[in-house]
């Protein structure tokens, strides 16, 4: 409640002016102390002091850069080439924006973290005469802007030197653009036809760096250290490489969420405390909404954040269909029905916000996820051996291969994809007090039943 409640101050934003919102959270921070001998109201006044600190933390109105001014710029993005423009994220440091600008062809894209003089015209498109390099918005950024612009340079440089090496054909090419983006989070050289292959498929998750990539490589580094969770030492250096990793692969929220949550884990390993995992996920939304209270507004905290909702809620109650001994006499029968379980869980915490943001709604994402889970599993193992053996890179992009050929055959599939959604806020709302509706319903009908 209180990460809920503080996402909805932030939602609404700053009704009142900064001094008077201060002055009414502290007058609720004292009349919630004075109620230390009523819980349930002092429990209210909690939830309405993080409400308050919403609105207090909620973004203001920002300065924005004007149109047709000379402004200074930081390139923060490989460059994507679009059918007339090519795009590219610019940090205006004078006004703390970030934009997605479309620069005329032909353009030949400075390396992330070059400064620049823009002039940005209709709040988004630059010519050819729009822009030169030079200034000092490099500098101006802040010491975290600047470690992650030199984190994502490297990044590019390594995305760079794996796509111009060893392919021959387009099949390497997409196999090697895919395999970046799934151990890098680099999809700058993914074809539209390839990104539309596993939007329409319902395999975009994949491509998008999320906890089950990180997951994946804390299990890997979690193994090399045969099992000893509780020395602190091997905690400290699992955290580490978790957060290194996540910082070169430009700090995505997705990844940050299952960082932070990570290392809530190692706290509670290092103690021997048991956690629950819905009480963690509310707590590392808590730090990043504090942070960065524009994380709310950002369509990947929200679909991170609500597929895990989703898994949390409503795998406990689809495992508990399977009897315990059903269960001990079929494991892989168990883990296929997990698996299914997770990824319909996922699609009930997501598929609204899907709707609203990309106006479709993949059909076949059961059977999309039974293939390319198990393959991205292997493939991320598969990875991480590779560099230590260079040889296998050769199976590893057959495997990729392997992986796009399933999901363009599943992508051509009749009614793949339900195209043309174009849902209100008023209905994405409705959607979910449906799928609340439906929860309820399955704890009262069957969320208590024990089997033996």
């Amino acid at each position: 409640m209180p990460a809920l409640c503080l996402a909805a101050g932030i939602a609404t934003g700053r009704p009142l002016s900064l001094p008077w919102l201060l002055a009414v959270l502290a007058v609720l921070l004292a009349a919630t102390w004075l109620t230390a001998r009523r819980p349930r109201v002092q429990t209210v006044g909690i939830w309405l002091c993080f409400g308050g600190l919403g609105m207090v933390v909620a973004p203001g109105d920002d300065a924005q850069a004007d149109d047709g001014m000379w402004t200074e710029a930081v390139v923060a993005s490989a460059p994507a080439d679009r059918p007339k423009t090519v795009m590219a994220v610019l940090l205006l440091p004078a006004t703390g924006e970030q934009r997605h600008c479309y620069f005329t062809k032909p353009w030949t894209a400075p390396a992330i973290g070059s400064s620049l003089l823009v002039r940005i015209r209709d709040g988004h498109f630059i010519g050819h005469d729009d822009w030169q390099p030079g200034g000092d918005g490099f500098n101006r950024l802040s010491r975290w802007q600047r470690l992650r612009l030199r984190a994502l340079k490297w990044r590019q440089h390594i995305a760079e030197r794996l796509t111009s090496d060893g392919t021959d054909g387009a099949a390497d090419r997409d196999a090697l653009a895919v395999l970046v983006a799934m151990t890098l989070g680099d999809k700058s050289a993914l074809t539209k036809e390839l990104r539309d292959v596993y939007a329409v498929s319902g395999a975009s998750h994949i491509l998008a760096l999320s906890g089950l990539h990180l997951g994946i490589i804390y299990m890997f580094l979690t193994f090399l250290t045969l099992g000893r969770r509780r020395r602190w030492l091997v905690q400290v250096l699992l955290v580490l490489a978790v957060w290194a990793f996540a910082l070169l692969t430009g700090l995505s929220t997705s990844i940050v969420r299952a960082a932070i949550m990570i290392t809530v884990y190692s706290l509670f390993a290092l103690g021997g405390r048991r956690h629950a995992s819905l009480g963690v996920l509310s707590f590392t939304a808590l730090v990043m909404l504090l942070a960065d209270s524009r994380s709310l507004f950002d369509v990947g905290f929200q679909l991170s954040f609500m597929s895990m909702v989703g898994i949390l809620l409503f795998v406990p109650l689809m495992e508990g269909l399977t009897p315990v001994r059903w269960i001990m006499a079929h494991p892989v029968t168990h883990w296929l029905f997990g698996l299914l379980a997770v990824s319909l869980a996922a699609q009930l915490g997501t598929a609204p916000l899907v709707a609203y943001y990309f106006g479709r709604f993949p059909l076949w994402f059961l059977l999309t996820n039974l293939v390319v889970v198990p393959l991205a599993t292997l493939i991320l193992f598969g990875t991480l051996f590779t560099l230590a053996v260079p040889a296998l890179a050769g199976a590893l992009l057959w495997l990729v291969g392997i992986m796009n050929t399933a999901l363009a055959g599943l992508a051509a599939l009749p009614l793949a994809s339900i195209e043309g959604l174009h849902p209100s806020l008023l209905q994405v709302a409705m959607m979910y007090v449906v799928v609340a509706v439906a929860y309820a319903m399955a704890v009262m009908a069957w969320g208590n039943r024990r089997w033996c």
